[in-house]
């Protein structure tokens, strides 16, 4: 499978599949307590039942702030 596949089959993924597939990407690479990354998966998608998510443009826009040495 291509990279151009697999961003293909990111692209068609729901959100709540997204969020998935990032937890365990993520925790491909460190070792995370799963209690823990179970615990912060559920809160996310509380706040995203909750209406307390942005939209991605904003985001994009706010990650300078956040990775700045300000």
């Amino acid at each position: 499978m291509s990279i151009q596949e697999i961003r293909t089959a990111i692209c068609n993924l729901d959100t709540r599949e997204k969020a998935v597939l990032m937890a365990e990407l993520f925790a491909m690479n460190a070792e995370p307590n799963e209690a823990e990354l179970s615990a912060a998966l559920d809160r996310g998608f509380a706040d995203v039942q909750a209406g307390r998510v942005r939209p991605i443009e904003d985001v994009k826009t706010m990650i300078p702030q956040w990775t700045s040495k300000s």
